[in-house]
């Protein structure tokens, strides 16, 4: 079976179910000067996802870090494109600033077991 990027498949659904809430969605790469509050989601490994949050603000990034993980725990089943069969906190969201940006942030990782399509 060929290994298949988790990370695409679970930006277009989150793209989907957040689009109010969220002006940008990236995968692998945020720019310096995107527009916030910006998500983005990257493979680190077969088996992690890493979600970082970029805001205004602490709490609003690391409220909304914690809310994507919370929402994927309980949807994974509804991501289109990979066939999850679980994913759960690996780290609880952690408040971070952007040394280049000087921005607010929080991230997290979780950890994910999927078949690839």
């Amino acid at each position: 079976m060929e290994f298949v990027d988790s990370s695409s498949s679970i930006s277009q659904f989150l793209a989907a179910s957040f689009s109010e809430e969220f002006k940008s969605f990236r995968v692998w790469k945020m720019e310096e000067r995107v527009e916030l509050p910006c998500l983005l989601i990257k493979t680190v490994g077969k088996n992690t996802v890493q979600l970082v949050v970029r805001a205004d603000s602490d709490i609003e990034a690391l409220e909304k870090c914690t809310e994507i993980g919370n929402y994927l725990k309980r949807n994974f089943s509804d991501v289109e494109g990979i066939n999850i069969f679980d994913i759960d906190f690996q780290t609880t969201p952690t408040p971070n600033v952007d040394e280049i940006t000087g921005k607010d942030e929080a991230w997290c990782y979780l950890r994910i077991n999927y078949f690839e399509n």
